[in-house]
């Protein structure tokens, strides 16, 4: 009898835990979702309008990637916000999951304005 309750708990604790995974997963696909937002077009004169920011947290706790913005098009602070409030929630997922993985480091990319945006160079 023992051993059957023990099982339920455990059934029920693993499913509560997948629920809350979904609902971290649900929050950070809202957040990075109004960054995308918040950067729009990222118009730019010449390369001194774009900016470079990480975005999120690798295994070895380097930049998962980078995004770029228009200092002319973005509100830099509200950005910088919604970035800290994703690697926040995007790193205490990892934790809770006990995420691994390869340990990949990238350098930061160099912004470029091309047609009047701000883009990454192809990786």
């Amino acid at each position: 009898m023992k051993s059957k309750l023990q099982a339920a708990l455990a059934l029920a604790f693993l499913a509560v835990g997948h629920a809350v995974a979904a609902d971290e997963a649900q929050v950070l696909s809202r957040l990075r979702q109004d960054i995308s937002a918040l950067i729009g077009p990222a118009k730019c004169i010449n390369l001194v309008h774009c900016r470079v920011a990480a975005l999120g947290v690798n295994a070895c706790g380097d930049p998962a990637e980078y995004v770029v913005y228009s200092w002319l098009s973005t509100d830099k602070g509200v950005l910088e916000t919604r970035i800290a409030e994703y690697n926040f929630a995007q790193e205490d997922l990892q934790k809770k999951q006990q995420a691994g993985g390869a340990c990949v480091v990238r350098a930061e990319p160099v912004a470029a304005c091309v047609n009047g945006r701000c883009v990454l160079p192809a990786q």
